[in-house]
């Protein structure tokens, strides 16, 4: 979940993620908290954040047998945003936090529990009228784990963005890759909406399709 999923009024927001793919899913929580609302220029900003997930899959292709996977992460962050009418970008840095399990505990070295340095991009890019992108890309020590997700949309009424998605992602040297389409913007009551889904290719070249949701309010 990006802080610039949707651009909106207020200086707080609570968010919640689930993604789905053939092989797991995880789950996502967060706040965020800024010093100055949607459309008033720059300020401070602070993102507390926590997810666990799931997956199996094979270490060895050869390998009859797949390896569950469990990862517990948090992080906290500040940063700045700047806004204008070219769209906003926040800067964060901060500190995350990850444990990460094998069962069956087989011998590898990138299981435990770490903690180290974290720098995330989230912006929210308007080149054109009724066309913005969703850009977020976020690297933490523990583990090497980086991502970067590319969403371009086109408003198709009520504020509602729709096109496709593209999300580049690796942890602990293994490399997954998901293009999709995604519908952002999307409301009920108070709370936001942003649906994706597609194709993805994951671990050793194993390939399926994966679903995501996520949900935010804004205060």
């Amino acid at each position: 979940m990006a802080l610039a999923d949707a651009p909106a009024e207020g200086r707080f927001a609570s968010f919640f993620g689930l993604d789905g793919a053939f092989d797991g899913f995880h789950l996502s929580s967060g706040f965020d908290a800024l010093t100055v609302r949607h459309g008033e220029g720059r300020g401070l900003a602070l993102r507390i954040t926590a997810g666990t997930g799931m997956s199996r899959f094979r270490i060895d292709p050869v390998l009859p047998d797949r390896v569950l996977e469990t990862t517990t992460t948090a992080r906290l962050m500040a940063g700045w945003r700047e806004q204008g009418h070219w769209g906003s970008a926040t800067l964060f840095a901060g500190l995350a936090l990850e444990t990460r399990r094998l069962s069956p505990a087989l011998p590898d070295p990138h299981v435990g529990t770490r903690i180290g340095p974290v720098v995330t991009l989230d912006a929210w890019l308007t080149p054109y009228e009724r066309v913005a992108v969703q850009l977020y890309a976020t690297y933490a020590t523990p583990f090497a784990a980086a991502s970067l997700r590319v969403a371009p949309g086109y408003d198709v009424g009520g504020g509602i963005y729709v096109g496709p998605e593209a999300t580049f992602s690796a942890h602990h040297g293994t490399l997954r890759t998901r293009l999709g389409v995604h519908a952002t913007g999307i409301t009920i009551g108070p709370v936001g909406l942003r649906l994706s889904g597609g194709f993805a290719q994951d671990r050793g070249g194993r390939s399926g399709a994966y679903a995501g949701l996520s949900l935010w309010r804004r205060y």
